[in-house]
């Protein structure tokens, strides 16, 4: 019955996601323009066999800024995506009234298309204000700082969201921060931020 039942999901999120302006893209991912360089994005993470054969479906809201992304691909070497990762994200259940974990459960015990409705409705209702919150690279680069996202990959963006925004200096003091924080660590995750180090300085020496 789970696979049957994950393909009528997967079709009833996208019909209405489709209808509320979202676009659906590969690995049930789905963006919608918020404004230049800016989008809105959507993941629907999906588990299979819980219960009795139910889907459980986490939809994950976020943003992301182009640009920015485009430039942390470059500075780490790797051919940039045209729309993963997402800058900023969180499970929507946390931008809901008392803030929580919240999955959406498909088990045919309520028709498909009920559950779709609510959960797609959520999207819209508490995913929108969370994309207005973060509608421009001042907005995210705050957020940031206030400590939204996940740090290892903050230390990344907030550089250079800061020379994207013409702060240089503030720039340079994140980066020094993050460096300090990885300290003398020799993992492969430390040696490719120092690497994302090197090349950020370049580019910096070349803006001035």
């Amino acid at each position: 019955m789970s696979s049957g039942l994950v393909a009528e999901v997967r079709l009833a999120c996208r019909e209405r996601l489709a209808k509320a302006g979202f676009q659906p893209r590969s690995g049930d991912i789905f963006t919608r323009p918020i404004a230049n360089d800016l989008l809105w994005w959507l993941g629907l993470n999906r588990a299979v066999g819980q219960g009795r054969g139910a889907v459980e479906v986490n939809p994950v809201v976020g943003v992301r800024h182009q640009v920015l992304e485009t430039s942390v691909a470059e500075l780490l070497c790797v051919k940039p995506h045209s729309y993963i990762p997402p800058t900023l994200s969180i499970s929507l259940g946390y931008l809901m009234p008392n803030p929580t974990y919240r999955p959406w459960i498909f088990d045919r015990e309520v028709p498909v298309a009920v559950v779709a409705d609510s959960l797609v409705e959520a999207v819209v209702t508490y995913g929108s204000v969370y994309a207005e919150m973060h509608g421009s690279l001042v907005e995210i680069i705050e957020s940031m700082v206030r400590g939204e996202g996940i740090r290892e990959l903050t230390a990344y963006r907030l550089p250079v969201g800061y020379l994207l925004s013409g702060r240089p200096k503030f720039a340079t003091a994140s980066l020094n921060k993050a460096e300090t924080e990885i300290g003398a660590r020799e993992d492969p995750a430390a040696q490719q931020f120092r690497g994302f180090a090197a090349e950020f300085r370049k580019r910096l020496e070349i803006s001035r």
